[in-house]
């Protein structure tokens, strides 16, 4: 009797697992994401990209947390059409001399005169050029150090192609908190004038 219950604690955390991975996979498939074309995809893994031109809505704030909340509320409802606004991926992050970048891209049904107007004034929308990025992907948290790692390692993949690099790199990341670690997609990614 006294094995019975080691197996049976073993099988509920199996079944969690399972039930977690499961989850995963769902969010993963049923998000939509920002559409772009790979031209080129160099060694790291590092790939070239066109993107079209998009929508953001944006928020700079003290820190993630304050920069994501008014975006999720304006894609909620709190806009001028009280218009629910589907989630896209991926989540867009910079650090700026005032504080927290965030974006979320909009989906594509929305051009820059058809999108729903914040109601607060801390949410901008920008209407961002197509353009050329390069980025290299990563999974797990994201924490400093894989961050660094990974921009290091564009960078230096970049800079032996001599591939000029324009402005700061993005964090781009595609899943909400709750997906597996090892689920997760991460980019950093930086416009390239090629």
């Amino acid at each position: 009797m006294q094995l019975a219950k080691p197996i049976l604690a073993g099988l509920i955390l199996l079944a969690l697992l399972v039930l977690w991975i499961a989850y995963g996979v769902y969010v993963s498939m049923s998000v939509p994401e920002a559409r772009y074309e790979v031209l080129e995809t160099l060694e790291n893994d590092v790939e070239i990209r066109a993107y079209p031109g998009e929508v953001w809505a944006t928020n700079v704030a003290a820190d993630q947390n304050k920069a994501f909340g008014p975006l999720f509320k304006y894609i909620s409802g709190d806009n001028n059409k009280s218009e629910k606004i589907e989630m896209t991926a991926p989540v867009v992050i910079m650090k700026t001399e005032k504080g927290q970048f965030m974006a979320f891209v909009m989906p594509e049904r929305f051009d820059i005169n058809s999108i729903p107007m914040p109601s607060s004034s801390d949410v901008k929308i920008e209407l961002i050029k197509a353009r050329k990025l390069a980025a290299i992907r990563f999974s797990n948290y994201v924490t400093q150090e894989n961050y660094e790692k990974h921009q290091a390692l564009l960078t230096k993949t970049l800079e032996s192609h001599g591939i000029s690099m324009i402005g700061k790199p993005l964090l781009m990341q595609y899943n909400d908190p709750w997906t597996p670690p090892f689920m997760r997609r991460n980019e950093v990614a930086i416009q390239v004038d090629q």
